[in-house]
């Protein structure tokens, strides 16, 4: 697989570089004049455990609710789905420092809480590693975190599989490609996920599998197929402590992830990524909302993170229509959806979209 120029400045132009400068200085006077406006945007700690407290306590509630009959499966998914979107921004952000950096113990705490009610994600203090990565590499090989949710695969079945489950498939990935160490490949990947994301992955399948057979069954029995199917006691008893936890954390987790997957790998671009100004897109078209409302209008604020690495989440929500502005005026893409056909390669690249410049495999 052919190298990727990095987006280190060296391989900026000065007018890269003054086009970066403008949108930074745009950002930063942005979230200066609302925390002026409003003071308390300030206190980052203060905000940060609100937001933390509210959204686990929220899906506490709503785990209360549906297991007394207060709502229904559906109205539980959904609401779950919307608190935890609240804590992959927290998560980013704790990944950043930007809560409690001085008292560790809040902090790390804060870190397995928001892991906790996320179950099915990556371990978060690996995922800083990544993250770290990510910020140093964006649109290369090299960026481990975009590349394992599907960034620069074509979008063939193996990338919605990967979009939807990073943890299977991927696995299935590693094991259909062509790299050496597979094993090991493989063995990396679950210890990263260890011990959450396996254990949500197994209950995931199961409850997928059971109630398969338990709809298909009947279908084939009618039809002297086979004999009626008889669940073992113990199969049962376990299906009855599965079946809620799938409506509370699991079922809102894929929903969830699917959602910010599909607008994070595809607003990322990769191949041919000289500077900060061709990493990423702006999603904020109207269409995009049913999938921005679960990822807390990720596609539309995370290019802005790019630029101003030191913004909380909730700030970045506020200083988006100054940072759009400048951001357009500069040549970042906005609503590119070439990027679906081209395997997300930067645009202006798109004459070079072969198999030197986009990746087929995740090795």
């Amino acid at each position: 697989m052919g190298q990727h120029p990095s987006s280190k400045p060296e391989h900026q132009t000065k007018q890269e570089q003054a086009a970066i400068e403008n949108i930074r200085q745009t950002i930063r006077a942005s979230g200066d004049k609302w925390r002026t406006r409003y003071p308390i945007l300030g206190h980052n700690n203060l905000i940060g455990m609100a937001i933390f407290l509210f959204a686990c306590g929220g899906t506490i509630a709503c785990a209360w609710a549906y297991l007394h009959g207060g709502i229904e499966a559906f109205t539980c998914i959904m609401l779950v789905a919307l608190l935890t979107s609240l804590l992959h921004e927290l998560e980013h952000d704790l990944i950043h420092w930007q809560y409690f950096k001085n008292n560790k113990l809040i902090h790390h705490t804060m870190m397995l809480g928001v892991w906790v009610f996320r179950p099915g994600t990556i371990n978060p203090w690996i995922r800083r590693h990544l993250h770290f990565l990510h910020h140093k590499t964006s649109g290369t090989e090299a960026d481990i975190e975009e590349r394992g949710i599907g960034n620069g695969l074509a979008y063939t079945p193996m990338r919605w599989w990967i979009m939807h489950d990073t943890v299977i498939g991927n696995i299935a990935k590693i094991l259909r490609g062509e790299a050496s160490r597979k094993p090991y490949r493989v063995l990396r990947l679950l210890l990263a996920y260890f011990p959450f994301g396996i254990i949500t992955v197994t209950l995931w399948y199961t409850f997928l599998a059971f109630h398969l057979v338990d709809t298909v069954a009947p279908i084939f029995t009618a039809t002297g197929l086979i004999t009626s199917i008889e669940w073992r006691e113990t199969t049962l008893v376990a299906m009855s402590w599965i079946n809620p936890l799938v409506i509370i954390l699991i079922a809102p987790h894929y929903l969830r992830s699917f959602c910010l997957i599909l607008i994070s790998s595809s607003m990322h671009y990769y191949g041919n990524v000289t500077s900060i100004l061709q990493q990423t897109q702006v999603l904020n078209a109207w269409y995009w909302w049913p999938l921005q409302l679960f990822c807390f209008n990720f596609g539309s604020t995370h290019a802005i993170h790019h630029f101003v690495v030191g913004e909380p989440f909730y700030i970045r929500q506020l200083t988006a229509r100054d940072a759009h502005k400048t951001m357009k005026a500069n040549g970042i893409p906005f609503n590119d959806l070439g990027t679906f056909k081209r395997a997300n390669l930067y645009p202006e690249t798109s004459a070079r979209h072969d198999s030197k410049f986009v990746q087929q495999e995740f090795s």
